[in-house]
């Protein structure tokens, strides 16, 4: 096992006025064949499954008939998502997993990733410390 610490990340919530909240945000290499994309992801313990926006479908090589369309539902609601597997990277290789990903209409601030309970959680053991502003991940080898 790897032990991965992180500070949260302050991360703008509203524009005007302008407010921050610390989250549990951790940089990630999301790939799908030879195409790969560097961004930020939250770790969102609420999240049933893997979250990404559409928009980087295109960038890393995905097109809509490719993916299986599937309802979810969430405090926002319900929405439909494009279903795909990618390729997971954090820590610049430490862990890398794959994962079923659903791609939406999603208008994130500060990343453009969400990180859930399948795929994730099922293999990665997280502590929250939101008073010390602090997110421990213990990887699996």
């Amino acid at each position: 096992m790897s032990d991965i610490s992180y500070r949260y990340k302050p991360i703008a919530v509203s524009l005007r006025p302008t407010k921050f909240e610390l989250m549990p945000i951790i940089p990630i290499t999301i790939s799908h064949g030879a195409d790969n994309f560097n961004t930020m992801a939250l770790v969102d313990s609420g999240a049933n499954m893997c979250f990404c926006q559409q928009d980087l479908m295109g960038p890393l090589g995905i097109q809509r008939e490719m993916c299986r369309e599937q309802s979810v539902t969430g405090v926002g609601g319900s929405v439909r998502v494009f279903v795909h597997g990618l390729r997971i990277d954090v820590e610049f290789g430490k862990y890398t997993f794959d994962a079923d990903v659903g791609f939406g209409p999603f208008v994130f601030h500060g990343f453009a990733f969400i990180l859930g309970q399948k795929d994730f959680f099922e293999n990665v053991d997280v502590l929250f410390e939101r008073r010390k502003e602090r997110l421990h991940l213990r990887l699996p080898k």
